[in-house]
């Protein structure tokens, strides 16, 4: 499907907005020379990227985890303080 923006999409959602929200949005949307609905794709964007990379952090972390490599909290204090006291 293609739309009036010249971007195709496959999927349309409706999203339902407080009454404020929708407001700073088309505020946002005339100060940025922008539509509501591009500032809400781009919005989406980022969010869904964000996401992404904190599922992908917390996926990394879980496998160190399971691997042994971690430190336990004494020891990361630990050498923080014999680098400070190295200085």
């Amino acid at each position: 499907m293609t739309l009036p923006d010249g971007h195709s999409y496959s999927l349309l959602m409706a999203v339902h907005l407080t009454p404020a929200l929708e407001q700073e949005l088309q505020n946002l949307a005339a100060q940025s020379h922008s539509t509501p609905d591009q500032l809400a794709q781009h919005a989406l964007e980022d969010f869904v990227a964000y996401r992404r990379d904190l599922n992908d952090a917390v996926k990394r972390a879980d496998e160190d985890i399971a691997a042994g490599r971690v430190l336990q909290h004494e020891e990361v204090v630990a050498r923080i303080n014999r680098l400070f006291e190295s200085r």
